[in-house]
């Protein structure tokens, strides 16, 4: 019979919203890496934004990132501690919006990290605004309180299809809506940590998440989004596996 367990390396609660999909990424990077074992090798970067919660949830060596700037920070600490395991968690304003730059020149130069973004289609943290790369169109957001209009506005982007032009290890997307997608993004995360472990390049995983607080959704109605509408944008499954999927 399965037994199943808070990982041990979340020894505080969280602040997170009602029904958000960050404390589930966050339990599965913890799950991840305690089966990995490589807890006091871990390194973890979050945003000022909703991943911060993690700093304390996290029995790791953390450092919070200026807004938008992980992917820098994280390559930072993967050149002057290149035995650690250094993820990013964060979201999809900071690594596509605020922080593209960053994200794309650590793609780029394919550097061994590995990261992990809620697309939750929104700015979350800061009171719930559109998010050029990833708010569909027609949702509505304090700062497109008409719906976005592609015409003003453009149209979202599949970021992992633009990563894909560039020689990096491994991009996927995950979903949270179900168990059965909530595993698959399980192994996506899990094995991000292990191409870090094994000395292979950079990694990212999307994970469609979701938002009630600034969606104006209950938690349940909520995921029923993320199946019926987000998911028909931003497809999930594996973008790149340069090592080849096992």
């Amino acid at each position: 019979m399965a037994k199943f367990a808070k990982p041990e390396s979340i020894v505080n609660t969280t602040e997170y919203c009602g029904g958000c999909g960050h404390g589930i990424i966050q339990r599965l990077i913890a799950e991840s890496i305690e089966e990995l074992n490589l807890q006091d090798k871990t390194i973890g970067v979050v945003d000022i934004a909703c991943s911060y919660w993690s700093l304390d949830a996290l029995d790791y060596d953390m450092i919070a990132g200026p807004h938008g700037r992980l992917a820098a920070v994280a390559t930072g600490i993967k050149r002057v501690r290149p035995e650690a395991n250094v993820y990013v968690h964060s979201g999809d304003g900071c690594a596509y919006v605020i922080g593209l730059s960053e994200t794309s020149y650590a793609a780029i130069r394919d550097v061994p990290i590995t990261m992990i973004v809620a697309n939750n289609g929104i700015f979350g943290m800061t009171g719930g605004q559109l998010n050029l790369a990833t708010t569909l169109v027609g949702d509505k957001t304090v700062s497109s309180k008409a719906g976005r209009n592609p015409d003003t506005m453009g149209h979202p982007v599949d970021m992992l299809k633009s990563f894909q032009n560039y020689d990096v290890e491994f991009l996927a997307r995950g979903a949270l809506y179900d168990v059965k997608h909530i595993e698959q993004t399980k192994k996506f995360i899990k094995k991000g940590l292990e191409n870090q472990r094994d000395g292979k390049g950079f990694s990212l995983i999307e994970v469609l998440s979701p938002c009630p607080t600034n969606w104006k959704l209950d938690p349940v109605k909520a995921m029923e989004k993320i199946k019926n509408e987000n998911e028909k944008i931003f497809p999930v499954g594996v973008y790149t596996d340069r090592g080849g999927v096992q």
